[in-house]
Parts: C-alpha cells; structure tokens; sequence
C-alpha cells in the first residue's frame, strides 16, 4: 500500500514538472514575440519625441492644477471645520454659564471646614499608605 502512495505521489509531482515546462515554454514564446515586433520597430523620430514632450508637459500642468484644486478644498473644509467647532464649544461653554450663576455666594460653615480638614487627613492617610 504504501509503494502505491509513493508511485501515485511521484506520477503526480512528474506531471506537475510537465505541466509547469509547457507553461512556462509559452510565455517566454510571447515574451519572444513580444521583443521581436518590439525590435522591429522604426526608432522614433524628432518630432515624435516633441510631441511626446508636449503631452508630459501637459500632463504635469493638469496634475499641478488639480493638486491645487485639492489643496483650495482642503483649506475651505478646514475653515469650515473651525467655524463649526467654534460654534459648538461657544453654545457649550453657554449652557453651563447659565447654570452657574457668580453673584450667588458660597457660605461656609465651621462644620464645612471641619469636614474639609477630616477629608484632607483621610485623603494624606491615604497617600501614605499607598507609598
């Protein structure tokens, strides 16, 4: 049983081999192609390299242009942006001004101060026992 596992795996990888030369036998008779039409081609003339020149030029100019484009959107979203987050944190800085009135005074007491101090020593009996 285990010859036949072996022939079958052997029969497998030799048709694999096969296959992959015969592939490859193909492409490289296109690239071949290919090179040779290339080969035969006329060089190019002056005038064919002016106009060519031209259209990379051309092409510069557009690219250069809608970079521009891009950057004038950019720049009008982001004033557009501030503006709305200046109007957001005005509104919100309002709402609670309103809620806080500065004529109301605070009174304290002596039993507010006592409880502040006792939070105070709690709070450094703390701090010391985490050191």
């Amino acid at each position: 049983m285990k010859k036949w596992i072996m022939y079958a795996i052997l029969a497998g990888l030799a048709a694999n081999a096969v296959y992959w030369l015969c592939k490859k036998e193909k492409t490289d008779g296109a690239v071949f192609k290919t090179v040779a039409k290339k080969a035969n081609v006329e060089p190019e003339t002056q005038e064919d390299l002016s106009q060519n020149t031209d259209i990379v030029e051309e092409m510069n100019q557009a690219k250069n242009e809608s970079a521009q484009a891009v950057y004038e959107r950019h720049a009008q979203a982001g004033s557009i942006m501030k503006e709305a987050y200046s109007n957001i944190m005005e509104d919100f800085v309002e709402d609670f001004s309103e809620k806080q009135s500065p004529d109301k005074e605070v009174d304290i007491d002596e039993e507010s101060v006592v409880l502040m101090k006792k939070l105070d020593s709690i709070s450094d009996e703390l701090d010391d026992l985490l050191k």
